[in-house]
């Protein structure tokens, strides 16, 4: 059976950069395999930033981008900072991610 794949995007601070190689490695270990390709992931994830604007704009942008291009059966996941101070008030701004 095929491991099931991950595509990670890490926006924002060094803290998310730290935050997504934990991110990863629990996923790594859970037999999940990254891919720097979105079209080949079971599950897409954004580890948002939510205190700088433009990060903010970033976050929420490529957020839009993977929804519209997500296929079915595919999840998208929004982490991080953004996802945490706006729970899930501001989802109707990226239909088809899960928080």
């Amino acid at each position: 059976m095929a491991k099931k794949t991950y595509y990670l995007l890490s926006l924002g601070c060094s803290k998310n950069s730290v935050d997504s190689d934990s991110i990863a490695q629990l996923l790594n270990e859970s037999d999940y395999k990254g891919t720097t390709n979105e079209k080949h992931a079971d599950v897409l994830i954004v580890n948002t930033c939510g205190f700088i604007g433009p990060a903010r704009d970033e976050s929420i942008r490529s957020l839009r981008e993977l929804a519209d291009k997500k296929r079915k059966g595919q999840m998208l996941i929004a982490a991080g900072c953004l996802s945490q101070l706006w729970g899930r008030s501001w989802r109707w701004k990226c239909r088809g991610w899960t928080a």
